[in-house]
């Protein structure tokens, strides 16, 4: 965990406590303890209906965001091991064959690396370099051989599989940078934790320390969920991305084997 993470993460949680504790003073102030140990029954069923909701939805949401992440890493990885098996086939080739794909491989890891992957961390389009480096590829994949070999043609067969991978694992990783919540799970996720804070608002508890303490714990697992959520809900932004290294790190390892 980066400092940037651990001080956002604080930070929620202190908002939260206080606006929650201020809240909890309005309330014990203007409606007495008597008044709402009447309603401890109703508000404790409402409570288990709304508390139960809201953690299922917020469970759902997690696993969500999480996943998506695990996913984004794997299309990366997927990616660039297609592009490190490009590169072997290029070997097989004549040098001349071999000089321009191996070229083509290089400046697509080039063009990711340098230019995508900057512009997903801002949310931004990545540009259509990596598309036209994509079309080279197929190009020089689908080049005929110079005689009928057998292998030639398998292995060429092969490549072409390999690119296609490379073409599915690189719109999934372009999907993934755009792949955030919809804008009314966020609003379902806001309204079902100010409903759940509201509603533990409305319990009697003896002591205003107790009844505090209460309602700032509540108010902190909620606002430490959200912020994972914000923290998770774009793989290739914020504070938990998906790095370039993940990429990277495929690239170069098949380089030096």
């Amino acid at each position: 965990m980066n400092g940037e993470i651990l001080i956002g993460g604080l930070l929620a949680v202190a908002v939260a406590v206080a606006v929650a504790v201020v809240a909890g003073l309005a309330v014990q102030r203007w409606v007495p303890v008597a008044d709402r140990q009447e309603n401890n029954d109703v508000a404790g069923i409402a409570f288990a209906i709304i508390g139960v909701l809201y953690a299922i939805l917020m469970t759902f949401v997690i696993v969500s965001v999480w996943e998506a992440g695990d996913a984004a890493q794997d299309s990366s990885r997927a990616e660039a091991r297609a592009l490190v098996d490009l590169d072997r086939y290029a070997e097989t080739l004549p040098a001349a064959r071999q000089a321009a794909l191996q070229a083509q491989t290089a400046k697509y890891a080039d063009i990711v690396e340098r230019q995508e992957w900057p512009a997903m961390a801002k949310g931004e389009p990545v540009g259509r370099a990596g598309s036209g480096i994509i079309a080279q590829l197929w190009r020089s994949v689908d080049q005929p051989g110079d005689g009928g070999d057998e292998a030639a043609v398998a292995r060429q067969a092969e490549a072409r599989n390999t690119l296609r991978q490379l073409v599915v694992s690189r719109d999934a990783r372009l999907a993934a940078a755009d792949a955030g919540l919809p804008k009314v799970m966020w609003l379902a996720l806001i309204v079902g934790d100010v409903l759940t804070l509201a509603n533990a608002l409305m319990f009697g508890v003896k002591g205003s320390g107790e009844y505090l303490a209460i309602v700032a714990m509540l108010s902190a697992m909620s606002a430490l969920m959200l912020f994972a959520v914000y923290e998770l809900e774009f793989p290739f932004q914020r504070g938990e991305s998906v790095t370039v290294e993940v990429f990277s790190s495929v690239v170069a390892d098949g380089a030096a084997s």
